[in-house]
């Protein structure tokens, strides 16, 4: 849902370091999301919908709106903010909410009685830790599945929940006068002069003047439950988690599916498999590698759609509408298939999750025009069937898979309902085992909605 990043400066010129530091690492941050962003430092706040100002116009907000403090959050959403008080509170958060019918009933929930979830959330935290951290930290992770940020004053407190669903770190340059949190560690490439850890599941942390970064209170009730799609698309491809590089991680997922759909996919029946949108890159070349192994003839190749990239945001592909958009402003489209190397042959298009289904029908929309014998649809992910998964940054509900839920109870039926839809030959699925084989996790510490995890796959 979004990336969030917390900066407290303990060295001289306070104003300038906090609100450069939260610019630059708001724009290595920028691949979770292009819909809503805001910076809280001092007292105050700025925000906007759309792209991320660059640094300098965001260094010009902060001096207009006297943006002024030892401290400041930030957060980037790919959608509206879905909670109307995040216009107006210091908190950002990277997940979401469960169990929220009865916070209305909290005996410290006060004023926030008829506020919406976050704030609710927000107030009884606060309040909460004022008399008790272990308590306070109790409630949180009652509530919450990802990362949460709260500044109050200059004080500035972090919660990773127990489950460690989404990954949050913290960097500390040498001479103690710069502390950071952030949801993800990909900010190593551009802070060098900084020493990475990880935040350790359950961890409350606090960055004061006082005590500078320290861990305040840890929830004692830990089962790793981490979100899958972090290593699918969330995390920067330069980003590690668990030790291991992302690259290397989607890499691996590739290979592991091409494994697997080895034993259903014949000789000839396929030629080759190509990368889109572009964030599939590290899959299809696991994928392409592996399968050659099963199947010598196989072409190994790196892409066969054009889908680069004319914004600063390189992690973000482009949906069918702006590349629609883009052909009637500018009489150039964004795509463009390589014709000879598709026309007349059996091809698999390697996307990494199928949501609304927009960017699968474009890409199968361009083989068929070039001339394609048969398109596959092979998917990194499993089936896309509740909005809290991939859906957190999904402007709509209409996922094309859940119209399928209770309907059918093997991933079988779904791949042919779901190829009959789309107008490919045939979509794979991947499986939460084969996955979490792939990310090098037991299956049983990644979250996959119910009907997922139970579908009947073949062993």
């Amino acid at each position: 849902m979004a990336g969030i990043v917390a900066i407290y400066n303990h060295g001289s010129e306070p104003n300038k370091a906090v609100n450069y530091y939260l610019a630059h690492a708001m724009r290595m941050l920028q691949h979770r999301g292009k819909a809503y962003w805001k910076i809280m430092v001092g007292a105050g706040s700025a925000g906007g919908e759309g792209s991320l100002p660059p640094d300098e116009a965001l260094l010009k907000m902060a001096s207009r709106e006297k943006l002024n403090g030892v401290s400041g959050i930030g957060c980037l959403l790919k959608r509206s903010p879905p909670f109307a008080s995040m216009a107006n509170m210091q908190a950002a958060f990277d997940g979401f909410f469960v169990d929220t019918e009865k916070l209305h009933l909290h005996p410290h929930v006060g004023p926030a009685r008829d506020s919406d979830s976050l704030f609710k959330i927000y107030y009884i935290f606060t309040t909460l830790l004022q008399k008790d951290a272990d308590r306070a930290v109790e409630f949180l992770d009652r509530h919450l599945r990802g990362n949460l940020m709260a500044k109050i004053g200059d004080d500035v407190y972090a919660y990773r929940d127990s489950t460690g669903f989404k990954p949050l770190v913290t960097a500390s340059r040498t001479d103690r006068t710069l502390n950071v949190i952030a949801s993800e560690n990909s900010l190593r490439s551009s802070l060098i002069d900084m020493e990475f850890a990880e935040v350790k599941p359950g961890q409350l942390l606090k960055m004061s003047k006082k005590g500078g970064l320290q861990v305040v209170a840890t929830s004692h009730d830990s089962k790793l439950m981490m979100d899958p799609f972090e290593f699918i698309r969330e995390s920067n491809v330069v980003a590690t988690l668990g030790g291991k590089s992302i690259y290397s991680i989607r890499k691996n997922i590739g290979k592991e599916q091409a494994n697997f759909l080895s034993l259903d996919l014949k000789v000839g029946d396929l030629d080759s498999a190509y990368a889109e949108p572009d964030y599939t890159r590290p899959m299809a070349l696991g994928f392409g590698l592996e399968y050659r192994r099963h199947f010598p003839h196989f072409d190994l190749a790196e892409g066969v759609i054009k889908d680069r990239y004319d914004d600063s945001d390189n992690m973000i592909d482009f949906s069918e509408q702006d590349s629609k958009n883009k052909l009637l402003t500018t009489g150039r489209s964004l795509k463009f298939v390589m014709q000879p190397l598709v026309q007349g042959r059996r091809t698999a298009t390697v996307q990494g999750t199928i949501q609304t289904s927009a960017t699968a029908r474009e890409t199968i929309y361009y083989l068929r025009n070039a001339g394609a014998q048969r398109i596959d649809v092979i998917v990194s992910y499993v089936p896309t069937v509740d909005g809290r998964q991939v859906g957190l940054y999904t402007h709509n509900r209409e996922l094309v898979a859940n119209k399928y839920v209770g309907e059918v109870s093997s991933i079988d039926a779904l791949n042919q309902s779901i190829a009959k839809e789309l107008g490919a030959d045939m979509v794979y699925y991947n499986s939460p085992s084969v996955l979490a084989k792939g990310i090098g996790m037991q299956e049983r510490n990644l979250w996959f909605p119910e009907w997922v995890r139970f579908l009947d796959y073949k062993k």
